[in-house]
């Protein structure tokens, strides 16, 4: 896993993480428990999205 890949997934797992002690979102428990989780693909995603950018403009 590369530098910027982790990155990006151990910041969306800390918002994740923020997201579970915020009590007061009208969120369900299971989404709110799991929200580390989306938090960490979502900065997958935005990693790849990145690394797409950066490709096509070398190209």
């Amino acid at each position: 896993m590369g530098a910027t890949r982790l990155r990006y997934t151990m910041i969306g797992f800390i918002i994740g993480v923020f997201i579970v002690y915020l009590k007061d979102l009208p969120l369900a428990e299971g989404t709110r428990f799991a929200a580390p989780f989306y938090g960490a693909g979502i900065g997958l995603l935005i990693d790849g999205i990145i690394l797409r950018m950066k490709k096509r403009k070398q190209e």
